[in-house]
């Protein structure tokens, strides 16, 4: 609010210089401009964030990352993300390529605690964790480009109905069998 100008308008009418009625018209304006001004920043098109399906989904698998904060985290915030745009088939899709990725690192991550007693299981723990972060990553630029592709390495848990990356020569994307 511009109180400097409510201000000046008060001394103007205790000295006489304006009357009750001008006093009354010109605070209006006064209030009126700032209230217009509020409204029209709030309206603004750049102040109102719109996503569309594309980041979302890469932001899915980028929620990976959380359980680096609290264990667990990278678990639950996906699997959250995932069942509230569910409705959405692409970030369903989406959706599915991460839990299958999750489960499916739960079950390396078991197996190479167990092979820890053999020694075997730090150095498929340090792989597991190093092929964790690429195909994350890798998850996320193909779904921010709209690919739906699986992880390598990943147990299908959920069907995911892949689509071809751009360029490649497969069979099924050529039609060819």
């Amino acid at each position: 609010m511009d109180l400097d100008q409510i201000e000046k308008l008060n001394d103007l009418k205790q000295k006489g210089l304006i009357t009750e009625e001008e006093y009354q018209q010109a605070k209006e304006r006064i209030l009126g401009a700032q209230a217009s001004a509020q409204a029209n920043a709030q309206v603004q098109p750049h102040t109102i964030m719109q996503t569309n399906n594309y980041d979302y989904a890469m932001v899915l698998h980028l929620t990976q990352f959380c359980s680096w904060l609290f264990p667990f985290l990278g678990i639950i915030v996906p699997l959250i993300m995932w069942q509230s745009k569910k409705d959405d088939a692409y970030v369903d899709q989406q959706g599915r390529v991460v839990m299958n990725w999750v489960f499916s690192a739960i079950i390396y991550a078991i197996v190479g605690i167990i092979l820890c007693f053999i020694v075997i299981g730090i150095p498929l723990l340090i792989l597991l964790f190093i092929c964790s972060i690429v195909f994350t990553i890798m998850g996320a630029i193909d779904a921010n480009k709209g690919i739906i592709k699986n992880y390598p390495l990943t147990i299908k848990f959920f069907d995911v109905k892949e689509t071809p990356r751009p360029g490649s020569t497969d069979a099924s994307s050529t039609g060819q069998n």
